[in-house]
């Protein structure tokens, strides 16, 4: 019996597992991409308009760091904008799609315990990390494929486009070999997580710091190879075959160290814990915490991160405005106001929706922990239901104080330097906190998944990537203003635009509360761990 007995049943095992959470990574970063590429093609219509992009965007390292090296910068076009607003967040979705893709079929599997169970049929040992890299990385290049013919349907080159669609599965490809690999590292999957997760970072930081100062560093991350690739400006193919060797020798790897692992145990032995827990551990809420912060961290450092970078261009933006009419349009939307507070309210309104990313991910870790069936045993203790759901919303409550008030304070920092106007930190943290309500909803909405129905709990995903799409996308799509309206962030005062006040921060309030108490009743009246 070889290694890879069984691959092919466990493919199809995988797809029809996964068939619908596949579907929705698939179909939903083509979308995006797509989408994106259409609303770019409104907005800078005209030459001036993309020479008026290039001059705000070269001279800045912040915009850098957080968009690409800017290849074609010399003889820009509509293409090059695309790969620069597109390319670098594109490769990073990919690459967690692989990251929690691949995870979830196997080191999640080993710590279910169902990996022996499928191992006991004759099922080769190397067949399950196979089967959903095989399958994962067939998903990553059909999101390339969709995307470039896309690209070639709203009018971009043929050339640039595949070039571009391309670089985003080659950083998929490779991460779907990194994540195989710390798989077979640590022992379980929220380790194996945190892991690759790192590893992301540090090729994303790699290539920041390579970007801006012009120097070989690049060469260091695989999202700097993609790059590379330079779509839409005198392509380079050579840079996605490197990619292409390097996953497969990641994979080939991973497949070396599992053969010198036991099933469920990683290479890397667990660090022994204390012999006595703290007393902070002894109620839900520091349990949560505990499990929790490192999450939390990474998304507040993120949010002040993007703050620095929305506040770093404030000098420049009346200067944008000039020779882009239709980015002038968008932003005049408030008549009477200082178009510079009207950037920083768009501003706050953006940071605002990445956090209620963090909302729905901290308020479903409570869904996590129960399909794990690690609730059972806490719940066999005197703890009431209520309180450990109870524990999970206040936790991601304050996580998600802490992540506004960072973007406030780092884009509020970052415009008090170029504005030489320090008030500028007060106004955007008022701002900031201005858009708590609509985030608090967004996290209801999830908490009532959790609490009342736990098989619909990924659906908050949806509701959020809806309200993106509209407050992102929905004037360029021309949108009905019905449907742009139903966005709870859409009814918001636009702080410091105007002032904070009216009816709608209450009421969005309100109507966070009365979810939060809806999921605290159902959690109540429900099984616990049925699913």
């Amino acid at each position: 019996m070889t290694t890879l007995v069984g691959t092919g049943r466990l493919m199809r095992f995988v797809v029809r597992r996964d068939r619908l959470r596949l579907v929705v990574w698939v179909v939903g970063m083509a979308t995006v991409v797509a989408v994106s590429a259409q609303s770019l093609d409104r907005v800078y219509a005209t030459r001036q308009a993309v020479e008026s992009y290039v001059r705000l965007f070269g001279d800045n390292p912040a915009l850098v760091a957080f968009a690409g090296p800017g290849y074609g910068f010399d003889d820009p076009s509509i293409g090059v904008i695309l790969v620069n607003e597109t390319q670098l967040w594109g490769m990073v979705a990919m690459a967690l799609m692989s990251v929690f893709l691949v995870i979830r079929h196997t080191r999640a599997e080993e710590d279910s315990e169902r990996a022996e169970l499928l191992r006991s049929a004759v099922v080769g040992r190397h067949a399950p990390t196979a089967a959903a890299v095989v399958v994962i990385a067939v998903a990553e290049m059909i999101v390339g494929l969709l995307a470039a013919v896309s690209f070639v349907a709203i009018g971009y080159p043929v050339v640039g486009s595949l070039a571009l669609a391309a670089s985003y599965s080659a950083v998929g490809l490779v991460f779907v070999g990194v994540t195989a690999v710390v798989a077979q590292l640590v022992g379980s999957a929220r380790a194996a997580l945190g892991l690759a997760s790192l590893v992301l970072v540090v090729a994303f930081v790699v290539r920041a710091v390579g970007d801006i100062g012009h120097n070989a560093l690049v060469w260091a991350s695989p999202i700097g190879w993609a790059q590379a690739v330079r779509a839409y400006a005198d392509e380079r193919w050579w840079v996605l075959a490197l990619c292409a060797v390097v996953a497969v020798g990641l994979v080939a790897s991973a497949f070396a160290l599992a053969s010198r692992r036991d099933v469920g145990a990683g290479l890397v032995p667990p660090r022994a814990g204390s012999a006595s827990a703290p007393a902070r551990l002894s109620g839900p809420v520091g349990l949560v915490v505990r499990l929790e912060r490192a999450t939390v961290a990474a998304w507040v450092l993120g949010m002040a991160l993007m703050g620095l970078v929305y506040g770093s261009i404030a000098d420049d933006v009346e200067s944008m405005l000039v020779d882009n009419p239709q980015l002038a349009d968008y932003f005049a939307r408030l008549e009477g106001a200082d178009i510079t507070d009207v950037y920083f309210a768009t501003t706050a309104r953006m940071l605002a929706l990445v956090v209620g990313g963090l909302a729905v991910a901290a308020t479903l870790a409570a869904h996590r922990e129960e399909r794990s069936g690690r609730v059972e045993a806490l719940l066999a203790a005197a703890v009431d239901r209520r309180r450990w759901l109870g524990a999970h919303l206040g936790v991601a409550a304050f996580a998600c104080v802490l992540a506004v008030l960072a973007g406030g304070a780092g884009a509020g920092l970052s415009a008090a330097l170029v504005l030489d106007e320090p008030s500028r930190v007060g106004q955007q943290v008022v701002a900031a906190l201005a858009t708590l309500p609509a985030v608090f909803v967004v996290l209801g909405v999830a908490a009532l998944g959790v609490g009342v129905a736990p098989r619909m709990a990924g659906a908050a995903w949806g509701v959020l990537a809806f309200v993106a799409v509209v407050g992102f996308l929905g004037e360029a799509l021309d949108l009905p203003h019905w449907l742009i309206d139903v966005s709870p962030f859409e009814r918001l005062p636009a702080v410091p635009a105007e002032s904070f006040g009216g009816a709608a921060p209450a009421v969005l309030s309100a109507v966070a509360v009365a979810l939060v108490l809806m999921s605290l009743w159902g959690v109540r009246r429900r099984d616990v761990g049925v699913h």
